[in-house]
């Protein structure tokens, strides 16, 4: 399992786990600036910027959580470097799965991240505006829309000096209502939308998320270790669903401050494993 760090309420890979690096012509699936790094535990790799954006621990979180059925029509909404794409479609071997991006660079990484691990052919990359939504995609065509959208407000926080980086973790391209707003356009009647956010705008989700008639069914705290706050939380929502909120038990990332992976990780990253490479796990 890769190991992973904590950090101001995103778990982010470890760096360590680069297999490969750009080297000038050799490499036709990277470009100067770039890496091929391990994702998850099954064999994955994603093609990343070496000092800009960088997948998190949070896709992984997410994209367990979501739990696709094989026949649903999945949306990865602002994909970034293809992250929750990969995971799900080498899960679920027949799974499709769009991804849309509207940072051509990332979205790149992440058509070329679906060529080097074979998903090619199910594995879709719009480059694209989520705000220009309509444009690019039939509405209510999706059963599932994953989001990891950016958690902080322009205005609060320190912005990165990375502008990959600083796009991804700030709402500078698109708001959290813009968001919610895609996701209501795209999702199928009674479809699922999941996303990953931080805790601390926990009741703004919850209420714009309603304002869509999405309703709130799941919700699951994310404590780095137990006696922590919850830093970030994961949150299921069905179009046009009746009210009924379930709280799920809470997550903790590490067994203690600074230790080990906790069994409920190392679970996540077991089912995240193809069902082929599963079948022999006791």
């Amino acid at each position: 399992m890769e190991s992973i760090v904590f950090c101001r309420g995103m778990y982010y890979s470890n760096d360590t786990m680069s297999t490969r690096t750009y080297q000038g012509t050799t490499d036709s699936m990277l470009r100067e600036g770039e890496s091929l790094d391990a994702l998850g535990s099954g064999g994955l790799r994603i093609v990343q910027s070496m000092r800009g954006f960088r997948h998190s621990m949070d896709a992984i979180l997410l994209a367990q959580f979501a739990a696709p059925r094989p026949t649903d029509r999945v949306l990865d909404l602002g994909c970034g470097n293809g992250a929750i794409a990969l995971l799900l479609a080498h899960r679920y071997p027949l799974l499709r799965v769009v991804g849309l991006e509207i940072q051509p660079a990332l979205a790149s990484r992440a058509l070329r991240g679906a060529q080097v691990n074979g998903l090619h052919d199910r594995v879709e990359i719009v480059d694209g505006d989520l705000r220009r939504v309509e444009a690019l995609l039939p509405a209510a065509s999706f059963d599932l829309i994953l989001c990891n959208p950016p958690y902080r407000e322009v205005g609060r926080g320190r912005l990165s000096h990375d502008p990959e980086t600083r796009q991804a973790k700030h709402e500078i391209t698109a708001t959290l209502q813009e968001v919610i707003a895609a996701m209501r356009y795209a999702l199928a009647p009674k479809g699922r939308a999941c996303l990953i956010y931080h805790a601390s705008r926990l009741a703004e989700l919850l209420m714009r998320l309603r304002a869509e008639r999405l309703e709130p069914k799941l919700l699951r705290p994310v404590h780095s270790f137990p006696g922590a706050d919850a830093e970030l939380i994961l949150v299921e929502a069905r179009r046009e669903g009746r009210p009924g909120l379930r709280m799920l038990a809470p997550l903790f990332v590490y067994q203690t401050r600074g230790g080990a992976p906790s069994p409920a990780m190392d679970a996540i990253y077991r089912d995240l494993a193809p069902i082929l490479m599963r079948s022999g796990i006791a």
